[in-house]
């Protein structure tokens, strides 16, 4: 049931038809308990799990949004996690500087250096590392969403601001967090959405909160 949100919101708001939904199920439970189940006992069931879920606070919540930034043209450069390639990303900070008007963020995971930054950096970024990229796309926009620090103790604050987009049937390219802000990289034909999506959502928390 966690594993789909559809069903866990609609069972718990009450519109789902729990029938119906015990149809659907009763194979995958009769092979996870490897017993056989009925319909009606797994209505009843779905109706004890209804009111634990209600207990509950709801996966997406209402995030307060106390700024939204923006950043465009974006450029994305993925390089094979190597001795070389992060040798040149401690020599790169030391021999081109970045503005704060720049975007610029690194991630480096088990296996590739991933690179987002301003299309007007992206080259500079080419000629220091002189390596062959694994990936590279341009045409890319990042809009930063910003939330007071009490939301990091806050269950599924990530989570219920990527529903956002997400619902929009946007694609997030990539994700980039800090204490209080949730930046999303999407492409560029993206963004105009992306932003109204979250304004929208801004405007209506605050007129609910005044």
């Amino acid at each position: 049931m966690l594993g789909e949100i559809e069903a866990y919101t609609a069972l718990t708001n009450g519109y789902m038809n729990m029938s119906s939904y015990a149809y659907r199920i009763r194979p995958d439970v009769e092979a996870l308990t490897k017993k056989q189940v009925t319909i009606n006992g797994l209505v009843v069931a779905l109706s004890r799990l209804r009111k634990e879920f209600k207990k509950e606070k709801p996966l997406v919540q209402e995030v307060a949004i106390t700024n939204i930034t923006t950043k465009l043209p974006l450029s994305e450069i993925v390089y094979e996690n190597t001795d070389n390639a992060i040798a040149k990303l401690e020599s790169f900070h030391k021999k081109i500087s970045i503005t704060r008007e720049d975007f610029f963020t690194t991630t480096v995971s088990t296996t590739e250096l991933n690179i987002v930054c301003s299309s007007n950096v992206a080259n500079k970024v080419s000629k220091h590392f002189n390596i062959t990229p694994k990936f590279t796309v341009n045409n890319l926009a990042a809009v930063g969403i910003s939330f007071t620090p009490k939301h990091i103790d806050i269950p599924n604050t990530i989570f219920s601001l990527a529903s956002i987009p997400a619902r929009a049937r946007i694609n997030i390219i990539e994700i980039v967090s800090t204490y209080t802000e949730l930046i999303f990289i999407v492409a560029e034909k993206d963004f105009s959405q992306t932003v109204a999506l979250f304004s929208k959502l801004h405007r209506e928390i605050n007129k609910t909160e005044k």
